[in-house]
């Protein structure tokens, strides 16, 4: 009987697979770890992991004012639900920092807390990189070999363009299953002319299916390009090279040495496109700039609440002629500048790496594996978010300390001071 169970499980899970496959396979991944432009506002570049951002402010904002509009003495809804949240927020930082100072920082250390687990948790939605306008890879492709050809120079380095086959890449597009992608690379040194000549074979052979071996389409000989462009011109569905008239040496285009024409465009208007979905949302922290600006913000609120503290006096940490001190000074400037990049990659390693993980699990093994990674995500986003707000309520506690204990030997030090807060077990194990 133990072996029915264990065949019927291993039999469900290979049904689920089959299904997975068939139904929600995803596209092939092409990761770009730099954000993308969706449009410009004036000298802002409106990026996607920006406008993200903008929409989980929204909805945090919106929830604000919709659990606050008619406040009641015995809360419910959603009103209940803010209200817990909160005050779970101030009794863990005042447990850390004391009361005084955990008020002082509860403002702060709340919105980080608040925008990085929402924004870590959106970006699990369904629709996250799977809707968004197209970036035309195929005419993106001619347009650069055509720029190096007025310049005159051969390419200075290697470059890959990489997108999926599609038959339509206009306006707002939704990565369909099963979509399969291909990619030209432009190599450091070759010219253009060269380079147009291989990508009149890589075009005849990915999108309009001329057989070619890869030798012959990293370095195809004269008789290859000429067969290419024939099948090209000879087939319906296959894109269509855009000719000069008169001389070959125009400046308006190309000239392609095995074809001794001048090419000045290339026509997909009844073949299958090379584009790429730029998704009009992704996660916020998925962006490296996006988790510098928190750790600089980070950093400037822990700086500002050590001079509020100890004014001018905050600076005696890090310069200290008095001997060995000295060195322990510079170590301690350097450590504050330190945690910048350590706030920067910690988050952004961890969340990008996340959504890479599902975006290959989901064009690997959909329906699978999938789930529980989601499930994962879920807790690394909300332990990510407790992460870079605890160590951020640390470092502002330890920034404040010294003046409590200056206070202490003063005779008014409180026994709910942030210096005795700072032994708290839960403060050590964040730091």
């Amino acid at each position: 009987m133990k072996r029915v169970y264990i065949a019927g499980g291993v039999l469900g899970v290979l049904v689920w697979l089959a299904i997975g496959l068939v139904v929600a396979k995803g596209p092939q991944p092409e990761i770009v770890v730099p954000a993308e432009k969706l449009f410009a506002l004036g000298p802002l570049n409106v990026t996607n992991t920006l406008l993200t951002s903008w929409v989980v402010m929204a909805v945090i904002i919106l929830i604000s004012v919709v659990a606050t509009r008619s406040m009641k003495l015995m809360p419910s809804g959603i009103q209940n639900f803010v209200e817990a949240v909160i005050e779970f927020l101030v009794g863990q930082i005042e447990d850390i920092a004391g009361h005084e100072n955990g008020r002082r920082f509860f403002m702060v250390i709340a919105t980080i807390f608040l925008f990085i687990i929402c924004s870590n948790w959106f970006g699990l939605l369904p629709f996250f990189n799977a809707i968004g306008k197209t970036d035309d890879v195929g005419h993106e492709i001619f347009n650069k070999i055509q720029e190096q050809k007025v310049a005159g120079a051969p390419f200075l380095k290697h470059k890959k363009y990489a997108g999926w086959k599609m038959e339509d890449s206009g306006g707002i597009v939704l990565v369909k299953p099963g979509g399969t992608a291909s990619d030209f690379s432009v190599e450091a040194g070759g010219t253009a002319e060269a380079t147009l000549d291989r990508y009149i074979v890589f075009l005849a052979h990915s999108l309009g299916g001329f057989k070619a071996t890869e030798a012959e389409m990293a370095a195809p000989t004269p008789d290859v390009v000429k067969a290419a462009a024939k099948f090209m011109e000879d087939t319906p569905t296959a894109p269509k090279l855009l000719l000069a008239e008169g001389d070959a040496n125009g400046e308006e285009g190309v000239a392609s040495p095995a074809l001794g024409v001048t090419v000045t465009g290339v026509d997909f208007s009844h073949s299958q496109k090379l584009a790429l979905v730029v998704p009009f949302f992704r996660g916020v922290f998925s962006d490296v700039n996006n988790t510098l600006a928190m750790g600089i913000c980070a950093f400037v609120m822990i700086e500002f609440w050590g001079f509020q503290a100890l004014g001018f006096g905050y600076l005696k940490k890090f310069f200290n002629l008095n001997g060995i001190m000295s060195f322990v000074g510079i170590l301690e400037l350097l450590s504050e500048f330190i945690r910048v990049i350590s706030f920067t990659f910690r988050l952004f390693g961890n969340i990008f790496a996340g959504e890479v993980l599902i975006l290959m699990l989901t064009f690997l093994m959909p329906f699978l594996f999938v789930d529980v990674i989601y499930g994962l995500e879920l807790f690394v986003g909300l332990i990510q978010a407790a992460v870079f707000a605890l160590l951020t309520l640390v470092f502002a506690t330890m920034a404040v300390e010294r003046h409590g204990e200056d206070e202490h030997h003063e005779g008014h030090h409180d026994e709910d001071s942030s210096a005795d807060a700072l032994h708290h077990p839960e403060a050590a194990q964040a730091h």
